[in-house]
């Protein structure tokens, strides 16, 4: 027998009323489908929503307005769980204005029991709670109405499944003493700065190569960039599609004075010059007037050492045997970068290190469960061995010759 549909909710009352059944509830799931082949903005189809008791599909298409739904959303002490959910919380959070609060990602709890750092949500319901579900409607139209019965079908296995996965995978983190690393990286996700939107005047840190171009260019580019994204929202077209990142930084390194000139850029259509050439000559040209005292800066190139790369391959063979004896993927421990961070802090030049890149190694669960001990190998302070009795890295003390 086929399961029956969800319950369609199109209009605001019907989604406020559902809001009530949340707070009564104290949490629910959620997941969103959308269209972004070539919006400016993500255009949202559906909200599926879940609650212990019940599950419903907002449609966002046809009530336009979701704030009855924001309330919810923002209350701490109501756990909003998703799979993989990133950019769900990115196109809440430009609606709302704000983060949603509460996030639990089982995508996250389950890289924390060695389910691999990006599982699949069919993947996971499958290994967890023997459940199979059809990955068949992703990339169907989700804004053109009537939606089909497979996609409502679709809509609710998203979310029908999540609440008993996270209950499970909870359950599991609680057992091996994890839940609070979890937590600790389920926080970071409602972070303002992580949604903030990307102000017009920094659009250029986005286009490729732009640390090559000198002060002026780059001053050139600002201005190029800027106009690209207020075009491409006014025109609710992706900003690729006005015009690349190539011919940007050629025009930013080859200012033009005409709109004649820019029928040799390549890249620009003849369309794209007749729509658009004398607002971006006057772009240009407003850069070039800009005072030299307003230009933006090139990154200060830093001569430095590569950290030995025989010293990272000795951290990551350790970052290796923990992940095996906790059942973690290494990544979730620490990247890459991450060691390469460890390793500049303990050599002393963290001043080289980015603001925007803190030594994650060096901070809350990572640190306790392998950061310090990396950090004294780094130092020589320690020498490592391995168990095998007990399967893990043994530091000892070095003793220095006099």
């Amino acid at each position: 027998m086929t399961a029956p549909e969800p319950p369609l909710l199109t209009t605001s009352e019907a989604l406020a009323a559902f809001a009530d059944e949340i707070r009564a509830a104290g949490r629910v799931a959620l997941d969103t489908e959308f269209v972004w082949e070539r919006t400016y903005r993500p255009v949202l189809g559906v909200v599926q929503l879940a609650t212990p008791s019940r599950c419903v599909i907002a449609d966002a298409v046809a009530m336009g307005d979701l704030s009855p739904l924001f309330p919810v959303l923002k209350a701490p002490d109501i756990p909003v769980v998703l799979h993989g959910g990133g950019q769900d919380l990115e196109i809440l959070a430009l609606l709302m204005g704000t983060p949603v609060r509460g996030v639990v990602d089982t995508q996250v709890e389950a890289a924390f029991l060695g389910h691999g750092l990006q599982v699949g949500l069919g993947a996971i319901l499958e290994r967890m709670l023997k459940v199979r579900i059809r990955k068949d409607q992703t990339y169907t139209d989700w804004v053109r109405r009537p939606l089909k019965p497979e996609q409502l079908a679709y809509a609710k296995a998203d979310v029908a499944h999540l609440l008993p996965l996270h209950d499970a995978l909870r359950a599991d983190l609680e057992r091996r003493g994890r839940a609070a690393w979890v937590e600790e990286e389920l926080r970071d996700l409602e972070d303002p700065r992580r949604w903030r939107p990307t102000p017009e005047e920094e659009r250029y840190l986005g286009v490729k190569g732009w640390q090559r171009l000198d002060p002026r260019e780059i001053a050139v580019l600002r201005a190029l960039a800027a106009w690209r994204e207020r075009t491409a929202r006014r025109a609710n077209i992706r900003p690729q599609f006005v015009a690349n990142d190539a011919v940007l930084t050629t025009l930013a390194a080859r200012p033009v004075a005409h709109v004649d000139e820019l029928r040799g850029v390549r890249g620009l259509t003849p369309g794209t010059v007749d729509r658009h050439g004398r607002a971006i000559v006057a772009a240009v040209q407003e850069a070039l007037a800009c005072p030299q005292e307003q230009w933006p800066q090139r990154p200060a190139r830093v001569r430095r050492q590569a950290p030995p790369s025989g010293l990272t391959a000795l951290l990551r063979a350790a970052v290796q045997v923990v992940a095996d004896r906790d059942e973690l993927a290494p990544e979730v421990i620490a990247s890459s970068r991450d060691l390469e961070v460890l390793v500049q802090v303990a050599t002393g030049s963290r001043a080289e290190i980015p603001d925007d890149h803190e030594p994650a190694l060096l901070h809350g669960w990572r640190r306790r469960l392998v950061g310090d001990m990396l950090l004294a190998v780094a130092r020589g302070e320690i020498a490592m061995r391995y168990d095998p009795a007990r399967r893990e890295v043994v530091g000892q003390p070095v003793t220095r010759g006099a």
